[in-house]
């Protein structure tokens, strides 16, 4: 079975798995604080997929949210979000995602992200375009700062606690038609990439986050990169901006994060 064909049934299999969970006490547990989130699941599911992913390509490597990097330090690399958006696992079991992205050292594979409550899956492979289930999803297209619909991952982070691009989001959110707030990485990028939404702002994002909705955000025509400016690493933590185009991710830059 190639990567992309055990990738593809080991998130259905997640879903299906995370969809049956009642929670007991003890499941929960804080790691920051109050709102920062861990479930005993999030731990179960990232060993089943890292289990497979390995049993059957064992000199891959696998970054993840729960566990240390593994694997044999190959060339090809899994970034694993077993439930991207926790919070909403926890309180209402929807809004919730399993996440996998692959990629040739920093050359996109594929990416699938599938909203666990709602058994849609997002997928894409590099150079062959972006799907929810068997349909082709695109970007919005949408242009004008007034007509567009921002998505961000966390209200209190964005808006209310200080960080170096919080004044340009803020007058960017003054600007927008409107905000949402999914607390989904992952659904929210892809949201923009079926014409949902039309930006994304995160001011802090992981690897696993991002890595695999990112690729299928780009087959859908959009454009990501740092707040800076710069391309998005892949390996490293970053503030994330994503657009439905390059011309609007160049002018959402310069009007409100200029270097």
């Amino acid at each position: 079975m190639e990567r992309f064909e055990l990738a593809r049934t080991l998130v259905l299999q997640a879903g299906d798995m995370l969809r049956r969970i009642h929670f007991e006490f003890g499941d929960v547990h804080q790691k920051t604080g109050h709102q920062d989130l861990v479930t005993k699941w999030d731990a179960e599911t990232e060993r089943f997929l890292r289990r497979a992913i390995l049993s059957a390509f064992p000199h891959d490597s696998i970054i993840g949210e729960e566990f240390p990097a593994a694997g044999q330090n190959g060339n090809v690399t899994w970034y694993l979000d077993p439930i991207d958006g926790t919070t909403n696992f926890i309180n209402a079991h929807r809004s919730y995602a399993v996440s996998v992205g692959c990629w040739q050292d920093t050359t996109p594979l594929f990416g699938l992200v599938l909203d666990a409550e709602r058994q849609t899956l997002y997928s894409a492979r590099a150079g062959h375009g972006a799907w929810r289930d068997e349909t082709a999803i695109h970007v919005s297209g949408r242009s004008n700062i007034s007509d567009l619909l921002l998505s961000v991952p966390d209200i209190v982070y964005t808006f209310l606690k200080p960080h170096p691009h919080q004044d340009g989001i803020i007058q960017l959110a003054q600007d927008v038609r409107g905000i949402r707030s999914l607390g989904s990485v992952a659904l929210e990028l892809c949201a923009v990439a079926a014409g949902e939404e039309d930006l994304f702002i995160a001011p802090r994002s992981s690897p696993w986050d991002h890595n695999a909705a990112r690729i299928i955000l780009c087959e859908a025509g959009g454009s990501i990169c740092s707040l800076h400016g710069m391309p998005l690493p892949v390996g490293e933590k970053s503030a994330v901006l994503a657009a439905c185009s390059k011309e609007l991710e160049q002018t959402v830059l310069s009007l409100y994060f200029p270097v």
